[in-house]
């Protein structure tokens, strides 16, 4: 009885000498508020002949829930053109939206790649260049997508790739880059 009290003894101080050096170990812990503002090229889905191209704007504050975890509202404008090879015809439009995100980090260093993922609404507005059509008539229309997202952040500049999915082929991938104001180690 004695040995077993012993060895149970010896256990429970083993574990707890285990737990308190976990307990022990240095945490980095970042600023809980930030905002990211970022510039990109922007891709439709749809291909069509001639040229495509766009640029958009995000700004996106967000919220550190743990040193890994981040949420946020991502509010975007992008403009995408597609014009003909002559310069005669082509179509452009116009897309805002507004998602909730959450970004996930790999890494409490300087260097943090991360993954995210966000939903929300899409606004689009589009013209057919090759018709007469006045700014009074140009559609709206709102759809409900999503957002999937990879890059890093290297101290204040922020890198990213993400694609967002919209029904009826209206779908973008955007290339970022921009700052993060605020956030960093406390």
């Amino acid at each position: 009885m004695k040995k077993q009290l012993l060895i149970l003894t010896v256990l429970f101080f083993v574990v707890s000498l285990s737990l308190h050096a976990q307990d022990a170990k240095p945490t980095v812990t970042f600023k809980k508020f930030k905002v990211d503002v970022s510039l990109g090229y922007a891709s439709p889905q749809v291909s069509g002949p001639g040229t495509k191209a766009g640029v958009l704007f995000v700004i996106e504050p967000k919220y550190a829930v743990m040193n890994d975890l981040s949420v946020g509202l991502r509010m975007e404008g992008a403009v995408m053109a597609n014009v003909s090879k002559d310069g005669e015809s082509g179509n452009a439009k116009a897309n805002y939206s507004y998602l909730a995100t959450g970004d996930y980090y790999f890494s409490d260093k300087r260097f943090r790649p991360f993954v995210g993922a966000g939903a929300g609404i899409y606004t689009f507005a589009s013209v057919d260049l090759s018709s007469d059509i006045s700014a009074n008539s140009i559609p709206v229309s709102s759809k409900f997508g999503f957002m999937t997202r990879a890059g890093f952040e290297y101290g204040h500049l922020r890198v990213g790739a993400e694609y967002n999915f919209v029904g009826d082929k209206m779908g973008y991938l955007g290339l970022k880059i921009g700052a993060v104001i605020g956030g960093g180690r406390k």
